[in-house]
């Protein structure tokens, strides 16, 4: 009897001494927790909460605190993105209207001066007159991008004949290409399915690919439109001797110009503006630089009745 109860009293010293040594090895574990968070946190070092004891509730707990940690780092990295982007766009959008308005004030401070010749002040007053044209069609084209970005954008979708369209707006643009001293060749399927687009945001898409080309192409321009399966592919091609295949993949990004010292008349909006139209009516864009050549390539999607 005697032993029986020496053997029971054991048994209890032993699970008290069990459950004390646990409790203390856990107090232990979440003060080393808690001292490993505290160095991240401080240092804000690229590290993992590790265990130095084994148990199942404790490795949950210190799976799901990594993986908060993991999500925390891509944050601050996507808002270190996106805080230098804006301050990158906020720059580039001083430096656009500035120059125009730099070149306005400039000029006006010329007509100003009594012995100006009359035909000069009308000559700079024109000047003035185009420079502010310029400078409402970047507010505009700032206005529109901001709408597209914010998917405030609206569009009125239907069935459309894209040869038609693209013919029309190329045939606009014949007296720029003779002045640059380029004639356009074109390979255009005339029986290609509709579409379903907005007509407004298409001819936008088409004329700002059009006065890309004639901007910096030379020599040859190259315009094709063909159906291949359940889409219909058009490609704009012209030289390119100055463009970089790093410069290529970067042409949608807004603000982006070839020209880094924005001196000329391109904002880098006009391509950035024709991939969102492009995009958020589903179909799609892409450049590719080869023998120096930029080919810009739409993928329009042709809708079927039951894909509405």
């Amino acid at each position: 009897m005697i032993y029986i109860e020496v053997l029971i009293i054991t048994i209890l010293i032993s699970v008290i001494i069990i459950f004390v040594t646990l409790y203390v090895l856990l107090r232990k574990e979440v003060k080393s927790i808690t001292y490993q968070l505290n160095k991240i946190n401080s240092s804000k070092a690229n590290s993992k909460v590790l265990l130095s004891l084994r148990d199942k509730s404790l490795e949950g707990l210190a799976l799901e605190i990594n993986k908060t940690l993991e999500d925390k780092r891509k944050t601050e990295v996507e808002y270190k993105k996106i805080d230098l982007e804006l301050r990158q766009a906020i720059a580039n959008m001083s430096h656009d209207l500035r120059t125009p308005l730099t070149s306005i004030m400039g000029y006006i401070q010329l007509t100003e001066d009594e012995s100006l010749p009359i035909n000069e002040k009308k000559e700079y007053m024109d000047i003035v007159k185009k420079r502010a044209k310029s400078l409402q069609a970047l507010i505009t084209s700032f206005y529109e991008l901001s709408r597209l970005e914010a998917k405030e954008y609206k569009f009125e979708f239907k069935s459309l004949s894209l040869p038609n369209i693209l013919c029309d707006i190329t045939a606009s643009f014949y007296n720029d290409f003779i002045n640059k001293g380029i004639e356009p060749a074109m390979d255009i399927d005339e029986k290609a399915a509709m579409i379903i687009a907005d007509e407004n945001a298409l001819r936008r898409v088409f004329s700002n690919l059009i006065q890309n080309m004639i901007k910096y192409g030379e020599k040859s321009v190259f315009i094709s439109l063909k159906q291949q399966d359940n889409f219909i592919i058009i490609v704009f091609k012209n030289d390119a001797p100055n463009l970089s295949v790093e410069d290529a993949s970067h042409l949608f990004e807004r603000f982006f110009t070839v020209d880094r010292t924005r001196n000329g008349n391109n904002t880098g909006l006009g391509l950035a503006i024709s991939k969102q139209l492009l995009e958020q009516m589903g179909h799609e864009i892409s450049a590719e630089l080869l023998d120096g050549k930029l080919g810009i390539t739409i993928k329009f999607k042709m809708y079927r009745v039951s894909d509405s």
